[in-house]
């Protein structure tokens, strides 16, 4: 990390993100950083070319329907 960029920090509670993880901790809706502690996950309804199926994702406490 250079020293200009800020860390990522989760929107609930301000808790740092580790810099090898903040990529893949991120709201699927909003797109906000979360931790663990606040993830909750949403199920997904995808249709592909030949079937359709369900996709967990992980979203922040704000876009949990």
């Amino acid at each position: 990390m250079s020293r200009s960029a800020k860390p990522a920090r989760c929107v609930e509670c301000g808790r740092i993100i580790p810099e090898d993880e903040a990529p893949w901790r991120v709201c699927f809706i909003c797109g906000d950083s979360i931790c663990l502690v606040h993830t909750y996950y949403m199920r997904v309804k995808r249709t592909g070319l030949y079937d359709t199926y369900f996709d967990v994702v992980r979203v922040c406490k704000r876009c949990k329907i």
